[in-house]
């Protein structure tokens, strides 16, 4: 098994999944936005889009992302399965047919995400609680594709997560861990208390984030 590990932004890393990826044996393949085109699609099994400072807008100034919108839409039709997390998730929506939004529904810090009945029946989701606790940091957010179905929800945001064939799209992060938060904070200029906020909830975050990554290896 091989995961191409797509990476939009240097200072946005796989964090906790990329580590638990190489823990479990599992081959990745990491394409930054210096290594546009290197990754042979033919040989990953599935992608993992990561986020990023930017917006899917912004694509004409980062190739990367550029190259993906276009190549996204023929991925999942071939079955491809693709799991995107914040920026990845707006632009699988966005590349899919639906919109991604610049500045609406933003949300930063823990949040509890509810699942609809869709989203409790997926397998994606099998074994964890409803609602589960995650992270978020987004500016951002997006439309749901016309084919999607939807999974998960907040009040602030209605769209968090969606599935289109193998493909899903997802608004909040679940790979993070205190010192990428931390970063965060720092580059965004404001206090730690997000910091606070996720020891907190540390424990019941990791365990469902790292069901969930669990739960799509195991779709491979």
């Amino acid at each position: 098994m091989r995961i191409g590990i797509i990476q939009f932004d240097p200072d946005v890393s796989a964090g906790t999944y990329g580590r638990w990826l190489e823990e479990w044996g599992v081959a990745c393949s990491l394409v930054g936005s210096d290594d546009k085109g290197s990754l042979r699609f033919e040989e990953a099994d599935a992608l993992l889009l990561l986020g990023g400072h930017m917006g899917v807008g912004d694509r004409e100034d980062h190739p990367l992302l550029q190259e993906f919108h276009a190549l996204l839409p023929g991925l999942v039709a071939r079955g491809m399965p693709v799991l995107g997390i914040c920026l990845g998730g707006q632009l699988l929506a966005d590349a899919l047919g639906g919109r991604a939004t610049a500045r609406s529904r933003g949300e930063r810090g823990v949040r509890r995400i509810s699942l609809s009945r869709e989203g409790e029946c997926d397998p994606l989701f099998a074994g964890l609680p409803n609602p589960f606790v995650s992270f978020q940091w987004h500016y951002d957010s997006f439309d749901l594709p016309a084919s999607a179905i939807h999974l998960a929800s907040t009040g602030t945001c209605p769209g968090q997560a969606f599935r289109c064939q193998n493909a899903y799209g997802l608004q909040f992060h679940p790979e993070v861990d205190e010192p990428i938060i931390a970063g965060w904070c720092r580059r965004a200029g404001v206090d730690d208390a997000a910091v606070t906020e996720f020891r907190e909830v540390h424990g019941a975050y990791q365990a469902a984030s790292r069901k969930m990554l669990q739960n799509f290896l195991a779709m491979l």
